[in-house]
């Protein structure tokens, strides 16, 4: 800003001009506060642990060589004396009793017939000194690492793990197909702690039964240079090793996770959405241009109704997999197997969603999955009803998902004598995939916009930007979400909350 000479100090028509200047910074302030993180990427990367993978990649043993370094910096107000690590690739090993497949989908996941994948520790360092490789229940998903003395909080000690992971013939997160090799929670991550432990719930086959804490990572994956590569992060350099692989250099700041995709087939687009490049990696896609624009319009319509997005790369990235879509920090899995235009474009839409709600703002997935996933099932109506165009009749959808519901609910009680509506449930307690999506996406869906109605358009999304800006980089918890609507408008509202969460609504009487 341009300063003003003394001289006109006193003059009338400068004190107006100052007067209009504050205004204008103080509306700035006040707007940039419930539409944009309060803490930007540089500022949170100090606060965080930092993970440095070296991966090799070999495709004749479908094996993946991995050798780990964690600066883990302790994020809770005790001291730690061990922390633990997921190790999620062994859900699909033979020897797990709880399957990452259910019996619905098997078939589906496993066309060449059950294959299976794991994940090897072969060392573990603390500090440079060899520890015990302590490997421990459910289904060995757990890595124990003793410390070799106690970590503060805020403190840091460095750990190093390596390992090595087979890749099962599977169309899941983790598996490959005739088209895709898909890397989603593939590697060691640190388990949060809260309640006393380590969260160690096991990988099912409902939801997404895992979260985890922000993190920076800093990647080099070795690969065969008949591959293309989609991942987290931005891709800074690739060079070919002295054997012709390609070596590609990835870095992805303040990230919750870290997933990348190879594929023989890919083709690249690319298009601008504010300050992020949108890629659309893909095959056999006679509507690539208009699969872009879709993410394209996706990022720009979060950005308004959120705040903005604060990563560089975003990635839609066509792949092998069972379910619809599949969220990962700046990259989502859209499912080959999704026939429709119209359908594809939809889980571009709410997978992109996600990187609001589970990337920038996390939740606990295994005990409140609505919390994410029924948020974003319902910021993909309030991105139709900001987009006429992709002509999507928001009332028709919801009209749909209430007949259903309904439906669903009637059908369970005559089969079962009963059926329990609650949402707030560990994803591992649902009776099978259909009951967990219709307590957390379709009732979700309705949930949301019972609450769009009580309160009203501008109080809903001026609420839902300040639960982004109040939790952005963190894990929330319901009560946050709660804070933020109780703080826009003015009312207590967690016996809303907690009468559609907790069962209790009469859902008859809803619309």
């Amino acid at each position: 800003m341009q300063k003003i000479k003394n001289t006109y100090k006193k003059s009338k028509q400068t004190k107006k001009i100052v007067s209009i200047v504050f205004l204008f910074l103080l509306l700035s302030c006040i707007i940039f506060g419930v539409t944009a993180c309060k803490a930007n990427i540089k500022s949170q990367t100090k606060n965080v642990s930092n993970y440095s993978l070296s991966l090799d990649f070999d495709d004749s043993t479908k094996i993946l060589k991995g050798s780990q370094k964690v600066n883990y910096i302790n994020p809770t107000e005790i001291a730690l004396n061990e922390v633990w690590f997921h190790l999620y690739a062994n859900a699909f090993s033979k020897d797990a009793k709880i399957k990452p497949v259910s019996n619905l989908y098997k078939q589906k996941a496993y066309p060449n017939g059950e294959d299976y994948g794991y994940i090897k520790v072969n060392s573990v360092l603390v500090e440079g000194k060899s520890q015990e490789i302590k490997i421990t229940e459910p289904d060995n998903e757990i890595l124990v690492v003793k410390l070799n003395s106690e970590l503060y909080p805020e403190d840091r000690v460095d750990i190093q793990i390596d390992y090595e992971i087979l890749l099962p013939n599977c169309l899941h997160r983790f598996g490959y197909g005739d088209n895709t090799y898909n890397f989603g929670n593939f590697y060691p991550i640190a388990s949060i702690y809260e309640n006393g432990t380590f969260q160690h719930d096991a990988y099912g086959n409902n939801g997404d039964p895992f979260y985890s804490d922000m993190a920076n990572y800093d990647v080099t994956i070795t690969y065969d240079s008949i591959f293309t590569l989609a991942s987290s992060g931005k891709q800074s350099e690739t060079t070919l090793t002295e054997t012709g692989k390609k070596k590609t250099q990835i870095k992805a700041n303040v990230v919750r996770d870290f997933a990348f995709v190879l594929s023989k087939r890919f083709q690249v687009i690319s298009g601008k959405a504010g300050k992020t490049t949108v890629y659309y990696y893909y095959y056999d896609d006679e509507y690539a241009n208009d699969s872009l624009k879709a993410g394209i319009d996706s990022i720009n319509t979060f950005n308004s109704l959120f705040g903005e997005y604060p990563y560089e790369t975003f990635s839609v990235v066509k792949a092998n997999f069972i379910h619809g879509g599949m969220e990962y920090p700046n990259l989502v899995y859209i499912s080959d197997s999704v026939e429709s235009k119209k359908d594809y474009l939809n889980v571009i839409i709410h997978e992109t969603a996600h990187q609001w709600w589970y990337g920038l703002v996390g939740s606990n997935a295994v005990e409140y999955a609505w919390q994410d996933e029924g948020l974003t099932e319902y910021s993909t109506l309030m991105f139709y009803k900001k987009n006429p165009s992709y002509e999507v009749d928001v009332k028709e959808s919801l009209n749909a998902s209430l007949s259903s519901y309904l439906l669903f609910s009637e059908i369970c009680t005559s089969v079962y004598g009963s059926y329990d509506s609650s949402m707030t449930r560990n994803v591992n307690s649902f009776r099978g995939d259909m009951e967990y999506v219709y307590a957390t996406y379709v009732k979700g869906v309705l949930f949301f916009d019972n609450l769009n109605e009580l309160v009203g358009d501008k109080k809903f999304e001026k609420s839902l930007k300040h639960y982004f800006n109040e939790n952005c980089f963190k894990n929330a918890s319901p009560l946050d979400m709660i804070s933020s609507f109780e703080r826009i408008c003015k009312t207590n509202i967690k016996g809303f909350f907690d009468s559609w969460t907790s069962g209790k609504v009469v859902l008859q009487n809803y619309k």
